[in-house]
């Protein structure tokens, strides 16, 4: 909806519901300047952990700037974070409708589309971003839905430049020793993945996800040794799903079963 700029024609009523609407003014500011405030307020709820909220702020920023590319770009990354993919692709869509190379928002796009489970979009989007972003986020999300997508040797350059990037992360780390066992590759991803676990940033997820690359890479037998602390129970529960996808002739059956697993041994 659009407001009337203030004159003497305009009712004291109609200027009382707009400054309501704003959040309270004593005079009606310009549609730029009540767009800039909203996004300031929209950026500080969102740094403070509330994502929803931060989506209605970035809303009605939008209507008030005629959805500006950046709002755009900030209103798509909230609804992400708020766990909305399909609205923020309509959002990250919107800014592509005008500027189809826009970096921010084809990597937003794609990572929408991953999270919506469209991986073979997903995967041609994010490779269109991945080099303009040139940051190892985007390249461990194209390696993600690379070999989602079955996309093999495309989802392993993904990740090896992504773990080029930033060489200290163990998420990024993991998911190219994991890339590395779905591939048949097994001793680089059990060298890959013994790095990863030695580290003394080395979460449990990481511990539990080492079995899944040593069942994968045909080495159960190191698997009590590597992995004293965990129950025998949970050991074998965990070998069992992973010899179940062993067996699984797609590769992208074999990574998304891979991806239901590692979620669950978080």
């Amino acid at each position: 909806m659009g407001f009337s700029r203030p004159g003497k024609s305009l009712p004291i009523t109609a200027l009382a519901a707009a400054c309501v609407l704003l959040g309270g003014c004593a005079t009606q500011a310009p549609p730029s300047d009540d767009g800039a405030r909203l996004m300031q307020l929209a950026a500080e709820v969102d740094r403070r952990g509330d994502p929803s909220s931060a989506v209605a702020l970035y809303e009605r920023a939008a209507v008030l700037s005629q959805e500006a590319p950046e709002v755009m770009l900030q209103l798509g990354e909230a609804r992400l974070a708020s766990g909305d993919p399909q609205g923020a692709a309509r959002a990250f869509r919107g800014v592509l409708v005008n500027q189809s190379k826009e970096p921010r928002a084809l990597l937003g796009l794609g990572t929408a589309l991953l999270q919506s489970g469209e991986v073979s979009r997903a995967s041609d989007t994010l490779a269109q971003a991945a080099p303009l972003i040139g940051t190892a986020t985007a390249y461990n999300r194209l390696g993600t839905a690379a070999m989602l997508a079955g996309r093999q040797a495309q989802g392993i350059a993904a990740l090896r430049q992504a773990h080029e990037l930033d060489p200290q992360n163990l998420d990024i780390s993991t998911n190219l020793a994991l890339a590395h066992a779905l591939g048949s590759q097994p001793n680089e991803a059990v060298e890959r993945m013994a790095q990863v676990v030695r580290s003394p940033l080395a979460r449990p997820s990481h511990l539990r996800q080492q079995l899944l690359v040593l069942t994968l890479a045909g080495q159960e037998q190191r698997i009590a040794a590597e992995l004293p602390d965990l129950s025998e129970s949970e050991r074998m529960a965990l070998i069992g799903k992973a010899r179940a996808i062993k067996v699984l002739q797609d590769p992208a059956d074999r990574a998304r079963a891979l991806g239901i697993l590692a979620r669950q041994a978080r």
